[in-house]
């Protein structure tokens, strides 16, 4: 017997414990139980996304305050001008050529009853809003058309749970092949993907259908309003007289049809009948009820709830307080600096999500229908899908004297280009500098100059 074998003998066994640190999420209190426990019903990203987008639809309109986060949203991702195009090949005439057609196109698409500006805006809505947007590519003789189609007529119900997922045809790689869409009259189409832009933001590689950025605001904003509406409606009440009329036991009967019997007939048994108070009802009760009036209620912490559940708002749609509900009451320079950088920084990223998914892939499809109708030589293919680009609009300071003179230490010392510097503001260097050169040449030639001998 070996060493071991002796050691085994000799040594009692014993049962081995391990002793890990258990999270209360997994040993809750039967109090928490049940809500803890919803928490482990993982389903699918896109499983509830036709309710979410109901409710997102419901509270887009009745909520003044996601009605204005989308109207400043659309402000703030176009501006003015939209998102332009800005061609940047040797060819001057061939940039200006191009960028002059696709202007005119952006305002008479064919067969459309939309502008490309009013395309933007609702597939910014429908992103936001529903989670998801599809834009419908047609090339045809005139130009190519571009049709928004609402989510809500990509039928959902066609879903075998392999191939066919809410509405969507998939390949084996799980990559669209078609898109069944209901038409007015109720028609169900089968589309193809290629000629189908389906812009949303995925949570997981195998998502099928948009989840409402609104999904994390939806229950805080109904909370809200349900709130606000109740203690309006309780300080309405007490504010009001509302009063009851019970007739003493000396008075005869009042003689009010309905309410009281008359004494030759048999009383019947009385009941109790529980009514809810409302504003400016006199009520007649029986001399024998006797009333209870509901405690006077002050909120003295409704300012707070509704203040901080808007922050929380704020920051799940990735805006700032301030932006959200316009209270500038505790903004200074550097804390809406600050707020206005970080939401600055989430339009960015939203402007370049929407031109790498709508403008960049309209354009090509547009440049490839001009190319087929003769519009520019095919040999022009190339050079002209190698040198667009789409440019965001940019925002103005919020302290002009202070981030122009800190802009100009950053250009001196090099920490900053000039290009970036215009980028910040949505300009490019190249047309900056034309700008320039032609303001130049007509000071030059400014009678006014001339005048003053300048």
């Amino acid at each position: 017997m070996g060493f071991f074998g002796l050691f085994k003998k000799q040594t009692p066994k014993t049962k081995r414990v391990n002793f890990f640190a258990t999270p209360p999420s997994l040993d809750p209190s039967q109090l928490e139980r049940q809500e803890l426990f919803r928490l482990l019903n993982n389903t699918q990203a896109d499983a509830h996304f036709a309710p979410l987008r109901a409710q997102a639809r419901s509270i887009a309109m009745n909520s003044p305050l996601i009605a204005g986060f989308f109207d400043t949203l659309d402000s703030e991702i176009f501006g003015d001008n939209g998102i332009t195009l800005d061609m940047a090949s040797p060819d001057a005439t061939l940039n200006g050529a191009v960028e002059k057609a696709f202007l005119k196109w952006r305002g008479d698409i064919p067969f459309s009853a939309l502008s490309f500006w009013e395309v933007e805006s609702l597939v910014l809505l429908h992103f936001k809003r529903d989670g998801e947007a599809f834009v419908y590519l047609n090339e045809t003789p005139a130009g190519l058309s571009v049709q928004v189609i609402d989510p809500v007529n990509v039928d959902e119900t066609q879903d075998d749970g392999r191939l066919v997922k809410k509405g969507v045809k998939v390949d084996e790689n799980h990559a669209p092949i078609a898109y069944f869409i209901r038409d007015q009259n109720e028609n169900l189409q089968e589309i193809p993907a290629d000629r189908v832009l389906h812009i949303f933001k995925r949570l997981n590689a195998l998502q099928t259908r948009g989840v409402s950025a609104l999904a994390p605001v939806i229950y805080p904003v109904f909370q809200k309003d349900h709130f606000k509406s109740a203690e309006l409606k309780r300080a309405r009440l007490q504010s009001e007289i509302t009063g009851f009329l019970v007739p003493n036991e000396t008075e005869d009967d009042l003689d009010i049809p309905g309410i009281f019997q008359d004494q030759d007939q048999e009383q019947k048994p009385q009941t109790t009948i529980q009514e809810h108070a409302e504003v400016g009802k006199m009520t007649y009760i029986d001399k024998n009820i006797k009333p209870y009036f509901t405690e006077s209620h002050n909120a003295t912490n409704i300012e707070f709830f509704i203040k901080q559940t808007d922050k929380e708002i704020a920051k799940a749609l990735g805006i700032s307080y301030s932006t959200l509900t316009g209270d500038l009451n505790e903004v200074n320079y550097s804390s809406i600096r600050h707020g206005a950088s970080e939401q600055r920084r989430q339009f960015r990223g939203l402007q370049n999500f929407i031109i790498r998914h709508l403008h960049n892939k309209v354009f090509k499809a547009w440049l490839a229908n001009e190319i087929k109708r003769g519009a520019f030589r095919v040999e022009l293919f190339e050079t002209i899908l190698n040198n667009f680009a789409f440019k965001p609009q940019g925002w103005e300071y919020i302290d002009p004297f202070k981030e122009m003179n800190a802009n100009k230490v950053a250009l001196d010392t090099g920490q900053k280009t000039l290009s970036q510097i215009l980028r910040e503001q949505g300009r490019e260097f190249d047309s900056h500098m034309q700008e320039l050169k032609k303001e130049a040449k007509v000071l030059k030639n400014s009678p006014l100059k001339a005048k003053n001998g300048g």
